[in-house]
């Protein structure tokens, strides 16, 4: 009986030691010291004790993504079975921080929808935005520095009141922006593109949700999609500026509705959650922009293929 036990105790061991020797341990950059000599090319560099504590820093932040690595690869390729990693275990957890998402999300749009609406109807309103056409410059430069500080700066978009601050700013310069790109289209035109829209964003929304393609774990395509497209939009509009041709503005209003489409479909996963890449939940306001950026520049590239199409 002794021997059995002993024998299924070495063999379990030695199991163990095998998988140990399967699985790659995290990745280290070589440890030093203070003192050491480094040579670097035809240089050589006398390690200091502050650049020991960045190396220990360094170190501990590959350890620290190979350990979500981990987590996340367990999650199989399309997420089948696994549970919501981090704090989106708890259901409730997830299901409270969507809820805000598109609730906050849900007042910018009918917000957006009536600032477009007041100077569409409103003749003094309309005559005002024409006359000073250069506002919508500054309007512009606000929501790219609110767009860049909650983006960038975690206490922006985090801290109260500062969060709802750049929100609201971001959220009156995209609007001003929204309603001065609809003004010079006719009412038919702008009301097929919010139903377009609206129509092109609730199916994204499904797709995204239900969906097993994880877009999430393919960001090196996205990344290659979206420079492909910056630099293709880029030489059209250079081209333009010397020529007119109708059918180089039908390219560049396609090629932003299909980035778009993407950038919303990625953004929606992470939202949801369930997915090699999710936002946090105490990331309410960051996810919210994301989504409200998404749609309301879909809506302007949308609006501006219906007008190309309609004055055919």
């Amino acid at each position: 009986m002794y021997l059995t036990v002993t024998i299924i105790i070495n063999y379990s061991m030695q199991g163990d030691q095998a998988t140990q020797q399967l699985i790659p341990g995290p990745p280290q950059l070589p440890p030093l010291y203070s003192g050491q000599k480094i040579q670097t090319g035809p240089y050589t560099v006398t390690v200091t004790d502050e650049m020991v504590a960045q190396r220990e820093r360094e170190n501990q932040e590959l350890y620290r993504a190979w350990r979500e690595q981990q987590e996340r690869r367990a999650m199989g390729p399309n997420g089948d079975g696994a549970d919501y990693v981090g704090d989106f275990k708890h259901e409730e957890v997830r299901r409270s921080f969507i809820r805000k998402v598109f609730l906050i999300l849900t007042l910018q749009l009918i917000f957006t929808a009536a600032v477009i609406a007041i100077f569409l109807f409103v003749d003094a309103a309309k005559k005002f935005m024409i006359l000073h056409w250069w506002i919508w410059i500054i309007a512009f430069i606000c929501f790219t520095i609110s767009y860049c500080t909650v983006a960038c700066s975690e206490r922006a978009r985090r801290t109260p009141p500062f969060n709802y601050i750049w929100l609201c700013k971001l959220t009156l310069a995209l609007s001003y922006l929204a309603a001065f790109a609809s003004v010079t289209y006719e009412i038919e035109i702008i009301l097929m593109s919010l139903g377009m829209t609206s129509a092109i964003t609730f199916g994204i929304g499904l797709l995204a949700t239900f969906s097993k393609f994880d877009l999430t774990m393919r960001t090196g395509l996205m990344m290659i999609v979206g420079l492909a497209s910056i630099l293709g939009i880029v030489v059209i509009m250079i081209v333009l500026i010397f020529t007119y041709i109708r059918v180089l503005h039908i390219v560049i209003s396609v090629i932003g509705m299909i980035v778009l489409s993407m950038y919303l479909y990625f953004d929606v996963q992470t939202i949801m959650g369930g997915r090699r890449i999710e936002v946090q939940p105490n990331e309410v306001i960051f996810a919210t922009v994301q989504i409200y950026v998404d749609i309301v520049l879909l809506y302007q590239y949308v609006l501006m293929f219906m007008g190309l199409m309609h004055n055919q």
